[in-house]
């Protein structure tokens, strides 16, 4: 499987990069830069105006949005839990393996904290309330991998999390998702430095695009960044 994407909106300019099973994709720079349209794009919360977005050569206009939907997994900063058992919390209406449950949870690093709470049948009340912000992402984190899609996306979906938690978490996803693609907004080098290919935006368009080491080697934007972190 491949994701491609090429063409403009009002808000994107010039976009044009492509995919691969096996890799991942990160996004970074200034806020307002693009990062979330192009997310917003490829997972149809809203249609391109020009342009295409291709998975396996076929436009995802022509792909419903369940079945776009269904092949992919979200995890976004904004975490929605409801008051239920951390199993169908995890499930997310999916039916429940109990397996899946504890394997999900492990690799998001959630499984020592639910046992403290009483194992996977432990109740998690509206919002996730009785949890911290990290352990709310690292929920969100198991649900993602339990829907096992083609394309995981994670939209920041580590910045509640200490440094020692997300290398752990990334570590797995990387294990995880060695036939899938990956792609991920985050802030923090340390989130995105291992990607296959890294795309710095701003004002809606990429304005370079490489790994860690080409970046830092050619982007005077990307090594202003590392400097940052």
């Amino acid at each position: 499987m491949y994701l491609f994407l090429f063409g403009e909106n009002k808000i994107l300019s010039n976009i044009n990069f492509e995919i691969k099973k096996g890799e991942t994709f990160a996004l970074i720079g200034e806020s307002g830069g693009g990062k979330s349209s192009v997310l917003n794009l490829i997972i149809r919360f809203f249609d391109k105006n020009s342009g295409e977005i291709l998975i396996n050569n076929i436009d995802i206009e022509q792909i419903s949005l369940a079945s776009l939907r269904e092949h992919i997994s979200f995890v976004s900063q904004r975490v929605y839990l409801f008051n239920d058992s951390v199993a169908k919390n995890v499930a997310y209406g999916d039916e429940v393996d109990s397996n899946r449950v504890i394997e999900a949870l492990k690799n998001a690093d959630a499984f020592s904290f639910v046992e403290d709470m009483g194992g996977i049948n432990a109740e998690i009340l509206q919002f996730g309330n009785n949890l911290s912000g990290g352990q709310r992402q690292r929920i969100s984190i198991a649900r993602a991998l339990y829907k096992n899609s083609s394309i995981l996306i994670l939209d920041e979906a580590t910045s509640a999390l200490d440094n020692s938690s997300e290398r752990k978490i990334l570590e797995n996803i990387k294990k995880y998702t060695e036939n899938k693609i990956v792609i991920t907004v985050a802030h923090r080098l340390s989130t995105i430095s291992k990607a296959n290919k890294i795309a710095i935006f701003a004002k809606g368009k990429i304005i370079a695009i490489g790994n860690h080491e080409e970046l830092l080697t050619n982007s005077n934007e990307y090594k202003i960044l590392n400097q940052k972190h």
